[in-house]
């Protein structure tokens, strides 16, 4: 390309004010005298006037330029915030063109004075006088600053040609205006109304549209040439340097003469010393740079990117050093200079545009707090932060580092407030929310980076912030990968329900009400709600008393907030749901308080039950479906009025439960209990052997009675006290205090605990609270701990803590509190975890209590030992109280000899069937008050000599007792026993296998402890059991996998029965509820792989059986595999799913491991259960997906993939057929991809899934043209649209989602082809028109295509971006997936011819198809083949003969004149003159010609109705043999055609100022100036 020449040095000082040439004044021979003006120099009184030259400022009488003008360089692109310009930056626009003489500034007055030379005279020149010149008054200005009568001289004035014409008549600017009396239309009408009159438009359209395609061309080749680089020596270099650095030194000059050496970081640091202005140092660094990469074009192409990118690393090395001097000398001059040069080389496209945004980008997120602001002000730089911003990859990588800089700064700074740096570094991250969301699209790491932007827009608090966080959080979550875990609960409102219920924190108080209140926010219905609770508190798979008590408190709550509870109950019953899987004794539990606290209507129900006839004299009560009169039996008579209980007794009269005998049940089992507390019922003590009560045999109602009774019993066994203490030792205060003694509160405790009504034992706890005795103080303190969930549910708990707790207070003031009430109170207040307050005072007062029972003798027990040994007559109890009284310390040696003779002592008792005192556990606390440490070393030896010596029954009978004096802990004994069974089983395991055996069923909760020990030893041994066993490490669980690998090891004819029992006993099975219900983690100890792996989980698989089938109503023990398997997926539902998934874990650890046989029927059966789920809307089944095998899980996943790509098959038919919308239901694709959630796996897949990738292309292809064609282009979508599209959303969001599931591998394993087709694919769908009505549907297409386009590799990059910029129709969300560009230069093309091909048979062989030459053909593109002419040819050679014959007859009437070189568009030789743009030197055609030319045109449009149209004959068109043509001519040549190709205009060449040839045109200029267009 090549610019055209300027106007000559003349042209330049002439304007249109300038008068005719022959009116000026001849020059002088000699010069003048310099005062007087020149007429063709500018004045220079007016040269203040002038704004200064952008180069030559400071240049006094600089000549005018000759050549090419100064031509005018397009400045920077503004983006809106522009570092500050140098003032002699050559982009600024200050001093265009030379100015042109202004009119009137030649002085005529002054020459017209002159004296004028009379030929024939002396001879002799005088000068003119001087004078002032004329000051001329300013123009009158229009409104906007534009003077009046005056124009901008651009050289191209009808007066700037110099004809024969212009000669000799001059310029006139008198219009020619003809007489116009009426329109235009009449003389246009006549020509246009024919039938050609189409045709005569269309040819005058075309023509029109060819010369403006013409004339937007530059055909004149590059001859531009660097400048020359000298070496100088240092001295030169540096002055230079300085020259360059003086704007008053031209640039043309020092162009000349531009030294070697200056290349890199060393031009640039010279450029900061010397402090070069900018658009000079920009111009130097373009002539170094020229000159480099022409001599890197040798190396090739290679050559010249290396340089570059070498360049490139140059500026960011000069960047760093300036960078890393902050803080030193004038560090902010330096980087204010630095980063504009850098600025400014980035936008001149000087530098390698990659690497120089990535480099920024590293250092951004590798940069320190210190050096975090001035980095976040290079990226907030326009140029910068647009490219950055405009592109993914970049922005992604700007985003992270955002936002990780936040989280850092967040946590470094918790407690201060925030600081301009954090602010600053908030605001750009927020600016990037702003304007580019899709940056902040990572789905991987969104987990992390969420909390950060949610805290922000809280801490910032503006809607559209908080909007644009929330709006962003949920495009995340759309794309990640759906986790595994993903519980079936959350997915109806019951299972919020049940988890709401199951998440209640029992170690805290209970607050009922927002325990309520979250219930009924999820189920409003009270019927619905009711039903869910009640299924909950009385299912089988949920475990503890304590459900029934926190049903029956929000019931309670409920019917105060205006709910029918009574209606509600009656419903769930008849809805029979509960005879399955529920407890019906829990359910009339319930009943049975409601209807004591009045909540439950009882004569209403038995109106009801009158009503609809449901007595029946023979019907069975322990069927199901007799609970309408079971209900009746299990209700509290007392408190009912009179009328109800004889209605009850007349329902009953004739059954099994009659009132009647009710009454003597009652009455026998009253007195019964009378005679176990004569005192506190108030009877004598009778000798008679009384039968003993079984409670087993009494009815609900019996039970409920005897304990409102024995309540009764204990409140009245109270007197009132006017001494009773209180926590002020001075203050008494008058009160009831309960006189019940320790015997008879455990008996009472032990019958309510039997009758399983918690409530009352908690109301008879309430009562004797108010005791002054220790011992029963304590025994109702281990009662609140063993029940401390119940009563925490009823609501109890909290009142008798602190009543029991003031209490102790009260004692302790009037004496010392017993032992046995401070270790209570210690073990309660350690599992409360309260403060530390109570329990040191606990603490101090045991310690006390050991000193005091220490005793004053000095001397050791052991010097007495030999007369207690001596003395035969005494009995042993008497020999260890002498032990235990004769001194205050004891050795090893002697302390064991002391706990052996205990343990004999409590060994031959129980032989001999005595009852055991509670004197053992004193003498164990009182030789263990000798010294601790040595009681738990002698203890631990004499534990560990027992099981080794099979002593096992003395251990036993001892341990209650030494476990209830807190002097071991029985977590102390399992340890001691695993030990043994590791020491022993590899030698004896048989033995090892019976200790362990016995020592676990000793650990072994139970609810009720027989044997000889004491009451409060028993109850304390059941607590510590109930602790141990469900204690948050699990310690029993593991010791049970222990003891099944042992039990595995021996024989299975004489140890598997018994391990099996063990295993289904209702301790164990409870434990492992209880584990697979809170821990599941804690059950995978039971996994332990051993030898024998197979038989251990096929025991444990029984074991979990029974646990998700208690009653045997799905016969799971009796069915094979893959009917188990069939079984548990019926079963599953909210509530058994735990369960359910360690059974379906257990069948395929247990039998898949098999045979690969039964492997695989396991594998068929899951699949068919999976479909039955799904046709039954079974969600809760797909649950048990998540934790299958991986194999399994790939399995299953492929097939609901395959399920989901074939039923979308309609969408690859042709045409569409809308039809295959609704072939498939949306919601059983919906559970599709839940299945597809479940199964998803993080491990990389292996397996080619090109097919798959394929199979997605032509889907996403087929939604393209199905969109097409549901709402066609450029209709308006109708209702019934809008509901097709909602339907095609369906088989989008399905197929994105199985797309999404395997992006990383599916897309980044793919070839190049494969990417590049689904990316198009999606571009597609991106850009339709059909959803431009649907943004959300558009938006997260483009969000799939985004993540996507993280995986693709650089070649597919580059192939889209090569796609894209072929595109008419550039969309920015595309451009910006692909990270493409519109260059500056991106409009200029080049356009050159290229041979049509030919038929091999129209060549010769010695000539082969050659294109002409690259340069002729630029410079000739419409060169016309010479070939026969066609029609559209022929008229156009006609039309140029007419102008050349009018040419002609122009050129007779005027005379030959030299002109001045003007720079002309080549003539089109296609198109008549007529249509030829007519240049500035030509005059427009007259009225007559164009009269004329409309008259030609008509005929013109007569010839052409039986001709081809104009677009018709540009095509190549064989030549046709006419008539009388010979054969053997050569075949016509093809016109050629033309082709555009884009055109990168070299940035480096873009000089302001150079050397060379002055007489040319060296340079590439701005195009506008020649009013270029886009062809």
């Amino acid at each position: 390309m090549t610019s055209r020449p300027g106007p000559g040095i003349h042209e330049q000082s002439r304007g249109s004010g300038v008068p005719p040439r022959n009116q000026v004044r001849r020059r002088p021979s000699k010069p003048l005298n310099t005062a007087l003006p020149q007429p063709d120099c500018i004045d220079p009184t007016l040269g203040d006037e002038r704004p200064p030259a952008h180069n030559g400022a400071g240049e006094t009488a600089r000549p005018l330029p000759r050549g090419r003008p100064q031509l005018f360089y397009g400045t920077a692109p503004n983006d809106g915030y522009e570092l500050s310009i140098h003032p002699s930056f050559p982009y600024q626009p200050t001093a265009n063109l030379p100015v042109p003489p202004r009119p009137g500034s030649v002085h005529l007055r002054d020459v017209s004075n002159q004296r004028r030379i009379v030929p024939g005279g002396t001879g002799v020149k005088e000068h003119p006088s001087v004078q002032a010149p004329e000051v001329l008054s300013p123009p009158v200005h229009f409104p906007g600053g534009k003077a009046a009568d005056v124009f901008p001289w651009t050289g191209n004035s009808p007066e700037d040609t110099l004809t024969e014409a212009l000669v000799k008549g001059g310029i006139s600017n008198k219009p020619q205006i003809m007489n116009e009396t009426n329109t235009a239309r009449p003389s246009l009408w006549s020509n246009l109304k024919n039938k050609s009159g189409l045709s005569t438009l269309s040819t005058l359209f075309v023509a029109v549209l060819e010369k403006r395609q013409q004339t937007g061309r530059l055909q004149e080749p590059n001859t531009f040439k660097p400048p020359p680089r000298l070496t100088l020596r240092d001295t030169a270099r540096e002055q230079w340097l300085h020259d360059l650095s003086n704007p008053a030194h031209g640039l043309r000059r020092l162009s000349r003469t531009i030294p070697h050496g200056l290349t890199g970081k060393v031009l640039l640091e010279q450029c900061l010393n010397k402090n070069i202005p900018l658009p000079r140092a920009l111009w130097l660094a373009k002539c170094v740079g020229i000159n480099e990469l022409r001599a890197h074009k040798r190396k090739g192409q290679a050559g010249t990117v290396t340089w570059v990118r070498g360049w490139t690393s140059s500026v960011e090395q000069f960047l760093d050093g300036i960078l890393s001097s902050i803080g030193t000398g004038e560090w902010k001059s330096r980087i204010t200079y630095s980063l504009q040069l850098a600025t400014f080389l980035y936008k001149e496209c000087l530098l390698d545009v990659d690497h120089f945004l990535d480099w920024i980008l590293h250092s951004l997120g590798a940069c320190s707090s210190e050096r975090l602001f001035i980095w976040l002000l290079i990226v907030s730089i326009p140029a910068y932060w647009k490219d950055i911003t405009s592109c993914r990859m970049r922005g992604k990588r700007l985003a992270e580092a955002l936002l990780n800089h936040v989280t850092k700064l967040s946590q470094q700074y918790v407690q201060t407030p925030p600081s301009r740096l954090s602010q600053f570094l908030e605001n750009t991250l927020i600016k990037l929310l702003a304007i580019r969301p899709a940056c902040l699209l990572i789905p991987s790491s969104w987990r992390q980076h969420s909390t950060t932007l949610h805290s922000l827009a809280e801490r910032i608090n503006h809607p559209q912030i908080v909007h644009g966080v929330k709006r962003l959080d949920e495009r995340n979550c759309r794309l990640q990968q759906s986790s595994k875990i993903a519980p079936a609960a959350s997915m109806t409102s019951a299972g919020q329900v049940y988890r709401i219920l199951d998440n209640v924190d029992y170690n805290n108080m209970v607050r009922i009400e927002e325990v309520s209140t979250d219930c009924m926010e999820i189920i409003s219905n009270p019927v619905n709600l009711v039903s869910v609770l009640f299924q909950w508190a009385c299912s089988c798979y949920r475990e503890g008393s304590h459900r029934a008590c926190l049903a029956t408190r929000l019931l309670r709550r409920w019917a105060q907030l205006g709910a029918d509870i009574y209606e509600c109950i009656t419903t769930y019953l008849e809805g029979m749901s509960w005879a399955k899987s529920g407890d019906s004794r829990i359910i009339f539990k319930i009943i049975s308080e409601l209807v004591r606290s009045r909540t439950f209507a009882a004569g209403r129900y038995m109106q009801w039950l009158i009503a609809t006839g449901s007595i029946a004299q023979d019907l069975d009560l322990s069927l199901p479906a007799a609970w309408p009169v079971r209900l009746i039996t299990e209700i509290p008579i007392s408190g009912l009025p009179d009328q109800v209980r004889t209605l009850r007794a007349t329902l009953l009269r004739g059954t099994a439960h009659s009132a009647d005998w009710e009454e003597q049940i009652l009455s026998h089992a009253k007195l019964a209990i009378s005679q176990q507390m004569p005192a506190l019922c108030g009877v004598g003590y009778s000798g008679l052997d009384h039968p003993k009560l079984d409670i087993g045999k009494l009815g609900s109602t019996v039970r409920i009675e005897l304990g409102i009774w024995l309540r009764q019993q204990v409140a009245r066994y109270a007197e009132v006290n006017e001494h009773v203490p209180t926590k002020d030792p001075a203050v008494e205060e008058t009160a009831a205090v309960s006189l019940i003694t320790p015997h008879d509160f455990h008996t009472v405790r032990s019958y309510l605990e039997q009758f399983e009504d918690l409530p009352l034992l908690a109301d008879v706890v309430n009562i004797v609270t108010s005791s002054l005795d220790p011992n029963v103080l304590a025994s109702a303190t281990d009662t609140m701990h063993y029940h401390l969930k119940a009563f925490r549910a009823i609501g109890a708990f909290d009142s008798l803590f602190g009543r029991v707790v003031t209490r102790y207070a009260a004692i302790r003031t009037i004496r010392f509190p017993e032992r046995e009430l401070l270790l209570s109170l210690t073990n309660l207040t350690r599992t409360l975890r309260l403060d530390n307050s109570l329990l040191q005072l606990l603490s101090y007062d045991l310690s006390r209590l050991d000193q005091k029972n220490s005793m004053a003798a000095c001397s050791p027990a052991s010097d007495n030992m030999g007369e207690v040994m001596y003395n035969i007559l005494s009995s042993p109890e008497d020999e260890i109280e002498r032990i235990l009284s004769s001194g205050n310390s004891m050795d090893q040696q002697v302390m064991a000899r002391v706990l052996r003779k205990i343990t004999s002592s409590l060994q031959d008792c129980v032989s001999k069937g005595l009852l055991q005192s509670d004197s053992y556990s004193g003498w164990f606390y009182r030789l263990r008050s000798f010294d601790d440490s040595t009681f738990d070393v002698v203890l631990n030896e004499w534990v560990n000599l027992c099981l080794l010596n099979h002593q096992v029954e003395v251990l036993f009978l001892a341990l209650p007792t030494l476990v209830g004096s807190g002097c071991m802990p029985l977590s102390g004994f399992l340890d001691s026993l695993r030990a043994y069974v590791g020491k022993t089983a590899p030698g004896q395991p048989e033995m090892a296998f019976r200790v362990a055996l016995e020592g676990f069923q000793s650990l072994l909760p139970s609810d009720v402890l027989t044997g000889t020990w004491s009451p409060q030893d028993r109850y304390r041994y059941r607590l510590e059991q109930h602790n141990l066993c469900y204690e948050a490490e699990a310690r029993v669980v593991q010791f049970i996998s222990e003891l099944i690998e042992l039990g595995t090891s021996l024989p299975a004819q004489k140890f598997g029965q018994q391990l099996s029992s063990l295993l289904s006993s209702g301790p164990v099975l409870g434990i492992l509820k209880h584990y697979t219900l809170s821990d599941m983690a804690s059950l995978s100890k039971l996994m332990k792989a051993n030898s024998n792996e197979g038989l251990k989980r096929r025991y444990l698989k029984a074991a979990f059986g029974l646990l998700l089938d208690p009653i045997g109503n799905h016969g799971l023990a009796t069915r094979s595999p893959e009917q188990q398997i069939l079984a548990i997926f019926d079963i599953a539902s909210e509530l058994s799913m735990p369960f359910c998934r360690t059974m379906v874990q257990q069948i395929f650890e247990t039998d898949s491991t098999s045979t690969e046989q039964s492997s695989e029927g396991l594998s068929a059966a899951l699949l068919i259960a999976i479909k039955s789920a799904l046709e039954k809307d079974q969600p809760s089944g797909l649950e048990l997906l998540a934790i299958l095998d991986s194999t399994l899980t790939d399995k299953i996943r492929q097939h609901a993939e395959r399920e989901i790509i074939d039923a979308s098959s309609f969408l690859t038919t042709s045409p569409f057929d809308s039809q295959g919308l609704g072939q498939t239901s949306p919601a059983l694709i919906q559970k599709y991809l839940a299945v597809i959630d479940l199964t998803t796996g993080e491990a990389p897949e292996s397996t080619d899934q090109s097919a798959m990738l394929m199979a997605l292309t032509d889907r996403f292809k087929g939604m393209a043209q199905a969109l097409t064609s549901l709402c066609g282009i450029g209709k308006p979508p109708s209702h019934n649209d809008s509901l097709t599209v909602s339907d095609l959303y369906t088989w989008i969001n399905a197929l994105f989602r199985v797309l999404i599931s395997h992006s990383a591998s599916l897309v980044r394993n793919a070839t190049h082809q494969h990417q590049t087709a689904l990316m198009i694919a999606l571009k597609s769908l991106i850009v339709h028109p059909a959803l431009e009505v649907y943004p959300r549907i558009a938006e997260y297409i483009f969000d799939v295509a985004v993540i996507l386009s993280d995986l693709l590799s650089d070649d597919v990059r580059t192939q889209l971006a090569r796609a894209e910029s072929t595109t008419c129709a550039d969309d920015p969300r595309c451009s910006f997936i692909v990270g493409t560009t519109m260059p500056i230069d991106g409009w200029l093309v080049l356009t050159k011819p290229v041979n049509q091909p030919q038929p091999a048979q129209n060549l010769a062989p010695s000539q082969p198809q050659t294109p002409a030459p690259i340069q002729s053909q630029y410079q000739n593109p419409q060169m016309p083949g010479s070939g026969a002419p066609t029609p559209q040819q022929r008229y156009f050679g006609q039309q140029q003969q007419r102008q050349q014959q009018m040419q002609a007859q122009q050129a007779q009437q005027m005379r030959n004149y030299p002109q001045y070189p003007q720079h002309t568009h080549p003539q089109n030789k296609m198109l008549p003159a007529q249509l030829q743009r007519n240049p500035s030197n030509q005059l427009p055609p007259t009225p007559l010609q164009q009269m004329q030319h409309m008259q030609h045109m008509q005929s013109l449009a007569q010839q052409r109705a039986t001709q081809p149209s104009p677009v018709q004959s540009q095509r190549p068109t064989p030549a046709v043999d006419g008539p009388g043509v010979t054969t053997n001519k050569l075949p016509a040549v093809q016109a050629k055609e033309m082709r555009q190709f884009p055109y990168a205009q070299p940035r480096w060449e873009i000089l302001a100022e150079s050397s060379g040839n002055p007489n040319a045109n060296e340079t590439a200029i701005n195009l506008s100036l020649f009013g270029a267009r886009r062809a």
